[in-house]
């Protein structure tokens, strides 16, 4: 697994610049509100499109602004976990996990064989009828993962995943996420504020302010 990334996209007061290469492994990319974090998860998810450069996924091109290549985001194969979570919310767990299998073609007993696995991995056994507004936060990660990872993504990107849980729920919740990416083992990269969650979930640690990425911590 291979990800080539050198993008730039101008923003309102500063400009995104971003080049690195990552392989198999939790990226965690921290930074304070508004530094372009979620930003960058977005043009390499296709929701957001670069000014210029280029984006590289095991020798898939997602994006080429010289080459004129701009993939959509359901042809690019990266599972995005939003901050909200983003589940649909007049569909049913089931519903929303279901949605990807189909939109990439498999026949109607492939994806509810799908369903089934991922309800089981996230022990959403007795909530597939149930709707969003129904599940409580943690379920509701779970549900959105179990979307996520239904389509076979070959990069995972998580927005701030935790910030809208307690704390005794966030902690667990850390526990079952990195024994997650753990067993996924493809490239993950994980936006976050927090020091503690990053340092806990990730690999390598990248710091970004006003649109710059460097190794080295954020001065306060």
């Amino acid at each position: 697994m291979q990800l080539e990334i050198n993008i730039s996209k101008k923003l309102k007061e500063f400009s995104l610049q971003a080049e690195l290469a990552l392989q198999d492994g939790v990226l965690g990319l921290m930074g304070s509100s508004g530094s372009g974090k979620s930003m960058l998860l977005k043009c390499l998810a296709g929701i957001e499109t670069p000014d210029s450069g280029r984006i590289v996924l095991n020798g898939r091109v997602l994006f080429d602004s010289a080459a004129k290549i701009n993939l959509p985001p359901q042809k690019r194969r990266v599972g995005y976990l939003f901050q909200s979570y983003a589940l649909f919310p007049n569909m049913s767990v089931a519903e929303n996990i279901i949605c990807g299998p189909r939109a990439k073609g498999l026949r109607q007993e492939q994806s509810h064989a799908v369903v089934q696995a991922m309800v089981s991995k996230f022990q959403l056994q007795g909530l597939e009828a149930r709707y969003p507004r129904q599940l409580s936060g943690g379920q509701k990660q779970r549900a959105a993962l179990a979307r996520l990872l239904a389509v076979e993504p070959e990069v995972i990107l998580l927005d701030e995943p935790f910030s809208a849980l307690d704390t005794q729920l966030k902690d667990r919740l850390q526990e079952q996420l990195q024994q997650l990416l753990a067993e996924y083992g493809g490239i993950s990269v994980l936006v976050s504020h927090d020091r503690q969650e990053i340092e806990r979930l990730s690999d390598r640690v990248l710091f970004i302010q006003q649109g710059i990425l460097s190794e080295e911590g954020i001065k306060c």
